[in-house]
């Protein structure tokens, strides 16, 4: 089955989506029109910080994609109905149904987690070879990499089988999900709103119905679009104050982030969306995404050495990156963007 390096490497969620819909250029549109709002818990030490989608945590940017067709069933199903899960995967995948569930990474050798932690990721199947009896999957195996690899039939169906042995929380909530590329969908793309999407973002707008998708919620325990920065800098300064480790995960969710706005802004001016859209434009957001990169290996370098004083420079590249980013923002929203 056809899939490309995901344009998103943060969390599985969104990469396994994406080495779908990066592979099909009809459906790049979808994503740059899509991935622009974020959110972060303030208490990032305790939760987490993401890309926005407007439904609720039990649902998935892939229920909210026209571009792909999503079926779930439950394990116990699969399990019922089909000897083996590999029979299941074969069948499906000659279906030109994508792969997505969890299994115990105790007993897979790509995984770090192989033979020391009895716990349980979400794994992407993208096809097989019988002959060898392999399975062709992406995840991220090792030093949190999103990689694509091979595993065994039996050392799949192992993984599969012991599942129930793991003891984190399974957010599948016990479901296989089936993915099916939908090439007759017709993507209405308008430059319109993905600028007022970039508009929310820069004003640190709460999104319409984030309560409804939430329950209520909890909107004062969170900030949106460009004030995570607060969120991030202050995480940051908890954490060299404790000499504790950084979690590298919001910080490269920041530069998935703005290497998503880069190449949304390559989109737009090679398709001509936006006429007073310029290559300078494109150049200066490229040294903002590279700044973001930066940010995630000097990140890296503080939790080998807890150094204080790069965990300041860290910081102090925080702050320049928040600013180098409302800069041009403010200007190119108002000199570019639809008002």
């Amino acid at each position: 089955m056809p899939v490309s390096y995901p344009m998103i490497t943060t969390y599985t969620q969104h990469a396994h989506l994406l080495s779908i819909l990066t592979h099909y250029e009809c459906a790049h549109p979808w994503i740059f029109s899509n991935y622009i709002q974020l959110y972060i818990n303030k208490d990032y030490k305790h939760h987490w910080g993401d890309f926005y989608f407007p439904v609720t945590y039990e649902l998935r940017p892939s229920d909210a994609c026209k571009w792909i067709t999503t079926q779930k069933l439950h394990r116990d199903t699969v399990t019922t109905k089909w000897d083996s899960v590999i029979h299941f995967i074969v069948e499906n995948i000659n279906a030109n149904n994508y792969v997505h569930t969890m299994i115990n990474y105790f007993y897979v050798p790509l995984s770090d987690r192989y033979n020391k932690l009895q716990l349980h990721h979400d794994i992407f199947v993208y096809g097989y070879d019988l002959n060898r009896e392999i399975l062709y999957v992406s995840d991220f195996f090792k030093n949190g990499v999103y990689s694509q690899a091979e595993i065994s039939f039996s050392d799949f169906q192992l993984a599969f089988d012991t599942n129930h042995l793991t003891t984190n929380h399974d957010y599948l909530r016990e479901m296989v999900y089936l993915y099916t590329f939908n090439d007759q969908y017709q993507d209405n793309f308008s430059a319109d709103t993905l600028v007022n999407s970039i508009r929310n973002y820069f004003t640190k707008k709460t999104p319409e119905y984030w309560e409804m998708f939430n329950y209520g919620g909890d909107r004062h325990n969170l900030d949106f679009g460009m004030q995570i920065y607060t969120t991030l800098l202050n995480y940051a300064k908890e954490t060299s104050e404790q000499k504790a480790m950084l979690d590298i995960r919001p910080f490269h969710l920041l530069y998935d982030h703005k290497r998503l706005m880069t190449l949304r802004l390559k989109y737009l001016y090679d398709n001509r969306h936006l006429i007073k859209l310029n290559q300078e434009h494109i150049d200066e957001f490229t040294a903002i995404e590279l700044k973001a990169k930066i940010l995630v290996n000097v990140a890296m370098k503080y939790n080998f050495t807890r150094d204080t004083s790069i965990s300041e420079n860290f910081q102090t590249l925080i702050t320049n990156i928040e600013n180098e980013e409302s800069i041009f923002l403010e200007r190119w929203l108002k000199n570019v963007g639809i008002q």
